[in-house]
């Protein structure tokens, strides 16, 4: 009898100090739960007050890229493109480019294209709806659909398809729109500064495997393509360290492309996303050339 007692006492015991031990992870893993949510409250704080810093810097940065200085547009024409296409009337796109541009297919490439140089009256006949950012930061105040208080530039819409690509890569074709330039500097690729590209886009129609670059090759690289489509005007804008070599804007790939663009820069500086333009010559922000501001100024 003496050992039943014993065994039963020691069950009693085990029993007991598991009952002990459970008490003790009970109460361990509370104190683990206090501290984890007491760091997830220190850590939620310190995420707020970063978010908070982010924002402060982020807020600064932009003032001070819309303080910077704006340098003239190295782009002759930006504004007008008297040198491409005709006024409302789409034609040819590689033989309707004329000095300062150039435009080619590429070798062994077949592609076709037109380009219609458009007023800002014609936007709307062309699906260009001015709307967003575009109404808000790149036209005056409206007055009608056709007539935005101050605004007088043009818009070029391209309607691109690459049906075969160079004999070595069936599906990779270029087609050079809008080139400019072969300016010397220190050295293509150099320069301990920063340089900047921006346009404003709007993708009526694109196929997949095809993307048109408005900026490429001398300033940094800009790429649209399917992502953008539907979404009305869109403000692009990249800059990169000195400069590359040609301004050598182009669609590549296979594929159909119809998408507007206006308002090219290319300059020094980074002023992010704030939108920027500047004309080539000395008054750079409003005339085209020292004859225009001769007669709307001087005369």
């Amino acid at each position: 009898m003496s050992l039943e007692q014993d065994i039963t006492r020691v069950v009693e015991a085990a029993e007991k100090l598991s009952d002990i031990v459970d008490t003790k992870i009970e109460d361990i893993d509370a104190r683990v739960a206090q501290k984890a949510s007491e760091i997830d409250q220190k850590n939620a704080a310190v995420e707020s007050r970063l978010t908070a810093k982010e924002q402060a810097v982020d807020a600064k940065i932009q003032a001070f890229q819309r303080a910077l200085p704006l340098a003239p547009n190295l782009l002759i024409d930006s504004k007008y493109f008297n040198g491409i296409g005709t006024d409302n009337v789409a034609v040819d796109m590689v033989s309707s480019h004329r000095k300062p541009w150039r435009c080619w297919v590429d070798s062994g490439v077949e592609a076709s294209g037109t380009v219609t140089r458009l007023t800002l009256d014609k936007l709307v006949d062309n699906d260009l709806t001015p709307s967003g950012d575009f109404l808000q930061k790149a036209l005056g105040d409206k007055r009608s659909e056709t007539d935005f208080y101050g605004s007088n530039y043009k818009v070029l819409l391209f309607d691109v398809e690459i049906v075969k690509g160079r004999d070595n890569s069936p599906d990779m074709g270029h087609v050079f729109v809008m080139n400019q330039g072969r300016d010397s500097y220190v050295g293509w690729g150099r320069g301990e500064f920063l340089t900047q590209s921006s346009c404003w886009i709007n993708v009526l129609e694109c196929s997949d495997g095809i993307s048109f670059y408005p900026a490429a090759n001398r300033v940094a690289n800009i790429e649209v393509n399917k992502d953008d489509l539907g979404k009305g005007w869109i403000y692009k804008h990249s800059s990169k360290l000195g400069w590359g070599g040609n301004h050598q804007p182009l669609f590549a790939g296979r594929g159909r492309m119809k998408v507007a663009i206006c308002l090219p820069y290319a300059g020094t500086g980074d002023h992010g996303d704030n939108m920027i333009w500047a004309n080539d010559v000395g008054h750079p922000y409003s005339h085209t050339d020292f004859a225009e501001f001769q007669r709307n100024n001087l005369s």
